[in-house]
């Protein structure tokens, strides 16, 4: 990675967190309590998303799917994948009851499921073809908005960092895109599992699977986690049987990750560049060490955190 690219590759997420930002003072109160309300916010995720994806892939010549990780993932990779959610869910259910437990927040950062990039939308109703309204608008077109975003390009440009510097900064990245504090660390939390799905698998197709799995989870079943969880007399067990669950999943996802190694180690599957073997250490290492800091520190990536820090204090 030039130095260049370096300092330029945040301006897409800066662009998306901006125009997301800028789109929040449309008055759409006329239209909530209505679909209405929802195909505008459709619109909104595809004018403030995934136009400014493709521009930028325009832009960067970025055209070939293989580059964006736009691949098959495989039958043999399921289980892990399945893990994965596994993972995610516990993950991210330990996170918001520690930050429960000192007083941040309250809880309830995936249950405010009808809460989206600063916007509030009616919940439409118990039918199904709402249902499916709602799946779509809050399930589907985030999910596959924010892993294009993130795990394709993004991921995809930091790569030649390495694998952990890839995978640190698009989760920092996604974690700004909630635009709130209390959202921030299990955003984080969610993007270096996602990241990691990426890396095992090196196919966004599978961490969209993830994503969508989760969301699903979080619109659906949440709700009674957590009805169950802020009884008292059930938080001691929950957490003694949360912890026990989370070191499991750990277990099994890094066991699966392993496996899926080794079977592209020998199959000779594809490697990304960036990967170098130390044989005398068995080290894995990247030659762009150096332009890590030059990434973190980039003015387009300190931009991307004071719009975050703007917007998440309400100062604007």
């Amino acid at each position: 990675m030039s130095v260049r690219r370096a300092l330029t590759v945040p301006l897409l997420p800066l662009f998306v967190f901006a125009a997301l930002f800028f789109s929040e003072q449309i008055d759409m109160n006329r239209l909530m309590g209505s679909r209405g309300a929802y195909l505008s916010f459709v619109i909104i995720q595809l004018l403030c998303i995934y136009l400014p994806v493709v521009f930028y892939c325009k832009a960067r010549e970025i055209v070939t799917a293989s580059h964006l990780k736009i691949r098959p993932f495989g039958l043999e990779k399921a289980v892990f994948l399945l893990f994965s959610v596994f993972f995610m869910i516990f993950a991210m259910t330990a996170v918001e009851l520690v930050m429960q437990s000192i007083g941040v927040g309250d809880g309830l950062y995936a249950h405010s499921v009808f809460h989206l990039y600063g916007r509030d939308l009616p919940d439409l109703g118990t039918n199904v073809y709402d249902t499916l309204y709602i799946a779509v608008v809050f399930a589907v077109m985030p999910a596959l908005g924010e892993e294009l975003l993130f795990r394709s390009v993004l991921f995809s440009e930091y790569e030649s960092l390495g694998a952990p510097a890839a995978i640190f900064l698009t989760a920092l990245l996604h974690a700004f895109l909630p635009m709130n504090f209390t959202s921030l660390l299990p955003s984080f939390v969610g993007g270096l599992i996602l990241g990691f799905t990426v890396y095992i698998t090196q196919s966004v197709l599978a961490s969209l699977a993830v994503h969508f799995l989760y969301n699903l989870y979080a619109l659906f079943i949440q709700e009674y986690i957590w009805a169950y969880i802020s009884k008292p007399e059930n938080t001691l067990f929950f957490a003694i049987l949360l912890s026990a669950a989370l070191l499991f999943s750990l277990i099994l996802i890094l066991s699966q990750a392993e496996h899926v190694m080794y079977g592209k180690g020998i199959r000779s599957e594809y490697a990304p560049s960036y990967v170098s073997v130390d044989v005398e250490t068995r080290r894995f290492f990247c030659p762009d060490r150096k332009y890590i800091a030059i990434a973190f520190i980039s003015p387009t990536f300190i931009l991307c955190a004071v719009l975050f820090v703007i917007r998440a204090a309400g100062w604007f």
